[in-house]
């Protein structure tokens, strides 16, 4: 966590009633933690599939803990969608790469209040898809830096692959397209490859190689079933969003120097698709 933060009593119980768990926020004068890190526990785990229908759930929990805290909705004063990438995302993780969603990280570029953190304290259960509930323990609070590595150390380490500061990237969760690809003069025109380089760079990221990826050619560790991009869940169950064509793509992005995640790209992107993670 944060050096030069203070310590703060928060969250409850099950039953409503305070408990001693600690988050430690940001004294005056130090920059706000921009991530948590939420561990899953249920009888049965999600299956990465379903990453899209379990960030979607943990969002809508936020919000009702934050009473619709700014950070959270992803929507302007004036009640506009967010442009500037600086609202919470939230990002369905399978950090031992066995098919399972067993992490969720909640991001924003901006950082977290202290009330947003309250919100984040208080998030202990969310209904599972399909039926059931899933458990979430605040495990970690800080910046990608502090809780990013490699996907090969992801198990060892105890951290995120989705916040870690790599030269290569791969999808974990498909790309949709968030536009429809046109032929104009005989020739297609922005074609998935050329929204994800076009998003690369409205996110604040440096120009990238981007190539093609099957599932079968995910980097190791991967799960033991190569997961094909077309078996994803796709569509949002409620809100908006963007979307071209109803397809999935993966693809590897080759930066000429470290760049620190989370990439996220398209449509669906904030509740867990078009996720990449740090290879090499």
């Amino acid at each position: 966590m944060h050096d030069g933060s203070r310590t703060d009593r928060i969250g409850h119980g099950e039953n409503g009633t305070p408990q001693s768990w600690r988050v430690r926020l940001p004294a005056s004068g130090v920059a706000p933690p921009t991530t948590a890190r939420f561990a899953l526990s249920a009888a049965i785990l999600p299956r990465l599939e379903d990453a899209l229908a379990v960030g979607d759930r943990v969002r809508m929990a936020v919000l009702r803990y934050s009473d619709g805290h700014p950070v959270f909705v992803g929507r302007d004063s004036t009640g506009q969608v967010a442009r500037c990438h600086h609202h919470a995302w939230f990002l369905p993780a399978d950090d031992d790469a066995d098919g399972a969603i067993d992490h969720v990280v909640v991001h924003a570029r901006g950082g977290f209040d202290h009330a947003a953190l309250r919100a984040l304290a208080q998030l202990r259960l969310v209904w599972g898809h399909g039926g059931g509930t899933l458990g979430l323990t605040l495990v970690d609070l800080g910046s990608p830096c502090e809780l990013g590595c490699l996907r090969r150390d992801a198990r060892r380490s105890g951290l995120s692959a989705q916040l870690g500061a790599g030269r290569v990237w791969e999808s974990v969760t498909p790309f949709v397209p968030p536009r429809h690809s046109k032929v104009r003069g005989g020739v297609v025109r922005d074609a998935p490859i050329e929204q994800v380089a076009r998003l690369l760079v409205l996110h604040g990221f440096p120009p990238a190689r981007v190539e093609p990826l099957a599932a079968e050619e995910v980097t190791r560790p991967r799960p033991p079933s190569p997961i094909g991009w077309e078996r994803f869940r796709r569509v949002r169950s409620s809100g908006n969003g963007s979307r071209g064509a109803d397809a999935a793509f993966g693809f590897r992005l080759r930066f000429e120097r470290p760049v620190t995640g989370p990439i996220a790209l398209g449509y669906g992107a904030h509740q867990g698709l078009g996720q990449f993670v740090a290879v090499q």
